[in-house]
């Protein structure tokens, strides 16, 4: 069963009805791409633990020109898919989108490896300008999942890692990556991460 879910702006997209996605509100999302601002205009997106993509429709919807989601529930991802592709228009012919049905950490160690290649970006030439993570709140991933996007082929100096986690999980800096800020709305906090 599906329900909707608004956007920032109005737009509506469909949404799972499971406990097995946790969309980020519109408060959390208004909040990061004021935050974000034009800095997300023809920025490159990737959106790990997607979900029905709210995140990544409202990248799009904000100036991304590539994104790639990562969700590794297949009945979710087509979703996401959907969602993503009511958000282009037909004369957006420089928008790419890619949606990846695989666990976050097994695809992250194939484009280690360069066994996953992208159909849409080149990890030897492009990085990701943003990096969007938004595991279950209750497993606590930081410490490894941090360490393998910080030592990825896919990040840049300037890349930003946006981590939205739980108000009781603290995120600690560490000798690869320091942490520019934090929000807190209600349950929710959000750090912004960059590599050192």
């Amino acid at each position: 069963m599906k329900t909707h879910l608004k956007l920032i702006g109005g737009q509506k997209i469909y949404s799972p009805k499971t406990n097995l996605t946790r969309p980020t509100t519109l408060m959390v999302r208004e909040a990061i791409f004021n935050i974000l601002g034009r800095k997300v205009t023809n920025s490159f997106w990737l959106d790990l633990y997607s979900g029905s993509g709210s995140i990544s429709c409202e990248a799009i919807n904000h100036g991304a020109k590539k994104l790639i989601a990562i969700e590794k529930n297949r009945e979710i991802a087509m979703i996401c898919k959907k969602n993503l592709l009511s958000m282009i228009k037909p004369e957006d012919k420089d928008i790419k989108i890619e949606i990846i049905y695989q666990d976050v950490f097994t695809w992250m160690r194939q484009i280690q490896k360069k066994s996953t290649p992208s159909k849409i970006i080149n990890f030897e030439k492009e990085k990701f300008d943003f990096i969007y993570l938004d595991p279950p709140y209750k497993e606590f991933l930081d410490k490894s999942l941090l360490n393998l996007i910080f030592t990825s082929n896919f990040i840049k100096k300037s890349s930003i890692v946006i981590y939205e986690h739980s108000k009781n999980n603290f995120i600690e800096g560490s000798d690869i990556w320091k942490i520019i800020d934090k929000r807190k709305y209600g349950q929710t906090k959000v750090s912004f991460l960059i590599k050192i």
